[in-house]
């Protein structure tokens, strides 16, 4: 019997799509709470926005030198082998001051036009940000000033809860293979 019990556990484990090494779940998802940003149509989203989809959420800037272009390429990558027809991809600007609705479609429609790109009120950023485990701020560089911030890649579930997040290097093939998991 033990034998049995063993033989099935190992042919579900073999059967079930492997969780990413770079992924790191919390241990219990988490509900996100109220926010209001615009979108980069100049459009309201709030909390609700991340209801119905599974999304991938990267906080950064449009003026990024290096993480934010490149995670999105990657994520851009991902997001072609996913197969969910619910899926959302939103960059969060950590950059208000710079990063209106006319910054924001220009730079995102750049890596795929069917992601979103959000911003708002410096308080609003920081609260979804707090929500989301993500620390950014801002840092003087020459006359202008560069934004610090984390590149975790968060995943948030179709009722809008947080559920964890994947870590640098991304691995494309580890990410959509396991977002296909859920279809």
């Amino acid at each position: 019997m033990r034998l049995f019990i063993y033989a099935t556990i190992m042919l579900l484990v073999a059967c079930s799509p492997g969780m990413p090494e770079s992924y790191q779940p919390l241990p219990q998802a988490v509900p996100v709470t109220s926010f209001s940003m615009y979108n980069q149509d100049g459009q309201t989203v709030d909390h609700t926005t991340l209801k119905d989809k599974w999304s991938l959420v990267f906080f950064g800037y449009t003026y990024c030198p290096d993480v934010c272009p490149t995670t999105l390429a990657e994520i851009n990558r991902a997001a072609r082998d996913i197969q969910l027809d619910n899926l959302q991809v939103v960059l969060v600007s950590v950059d208000p001051e710079r990063d209106n609705p006319k910054q924001l479609k220009g730079y995102i429609e750049y890596f795929n036009k069917k992601f979103q790109a959000w911003s708002g009120e410096l308080p609003e950023i920081q609260n979804l940000a707090r929500q989301m485990h993500v620390f950014f701020q801002k840092t003087p560089h020459g006359d202008s000033y560069l934004m610090d911030h984390s590149s975790q890649v968060v995943l948030v579930n179709p009722a809008g809860e947080y559920m964890g997040f994947f870590t640098a290097p991304l691995q494309t093939r580890e990410i959509s293979d396991y977002m296909n998991s859920f279809k």
